[in-house]
């Protein structure tokens, strides 16, 4: 949304209203404004940052979960410091929906407290969550430590297809070569995108043969996704290039 003095004081109204769904869209506008040149957006640079962190940042003491959902969302979009207390208590909340909100915002925050609400929420009851912690942790952040590699390991048997993924895309971004076994296994005519992306990080000669398998069986397929396919040859390229 292109911002504006005109669209600030519009965020800021609806954010103040008694209403609480006038108050959620006015935050949910104040995290969407961006700069505009010549009717074209300018990258992702965002249109009155501090005045609508401000905004953003009130909306967490709302008393409304509706609003405080608004509020954590576009911190994610528009992360600042103050929002961490915040947002490492909502990672607690009873609503799903806000927890969820939470694990989306925490992969914009590099903090050992916002680390920790994540690894709290990739073991949330509800697999949406779990997914995107994991994947906030697994790719979004560059920590690595034994508690990340750990949490990462437990969830490569979580129940969520999505979850199972997203730990094992993380795990090969950090090299952990113990992931090996389980790409030999996992690789396949039914492999997933995951699959192609953490055999493409571990760069393993060792899983080529199982790559170029998966290609020649391809080749004969009536249809294929192009960027699935495209994955597969960026796979079997990083991991050609250390045989």
């Amino acid at each position: 949304m292109a911002g504006s003095p005109d669209t600030v004081r519009l965020a800021s109204r609806l954010a103040k209203s008694r209403n609480r769904r006038k108050r959620a869209l006015g935050l949910y506008i104040a995290s969407q404004l961006h700069e505009y040149q010549g009717g074209v957006q300018t990258g992702s640079r965002p249109y009155a940052l501090e005045t609508t962190q401000e905004l953003l940042l009130a909306g967490l003491d709302d008393s409304c979960s509706e609003v405080i959902a608004a509020a954590v969302s576009g911190l994610g979009h528009r992360p600042h410091p103050l929002a961490v207390p915040g947002l490492v208590k909502f990672s607690a909340h009873p609503a799903e929906s806000i927890r969820f909100s939470v694990a989306v915002a925490l992969g914009s925050y590099a903090s050992p407290e916002a680390i920790d609400a994540l690894l709290r929420l990739a073991k949330d009851v509800s697999g949406d969550v779990r997914n995107w912690a994991t994947f906030g942790l697994g790719s979004m952040h560059d920590v690595d430590n034994a508690r990340v590699r750990d949490l990462l390991w437990s969830n490569l048997t979580d129940s969520h297809d999505d979850v199972r993924g997203e730990a094992l895309v993380g795990l090969a971004v950090r090299k952990d070569t113990r992931i090996i076994p389980v790409l030999l296994e996992r690789l396949g005519a039914g492999s997933r995108v995951f699959e192609l992306t953490a055999a493409e990080y571990m760069a393993s000669p060792l899983l080529l043969a199982r790559l170029n398998a998966i290609k020649d069986e391809a080749s004969s397929a009536d249809e294929l996704n192009p960027y699935w396919y495209r994955c597969l040859l960026d796979a079997i390229d990083a991991c050609s290039s250390t045989s």
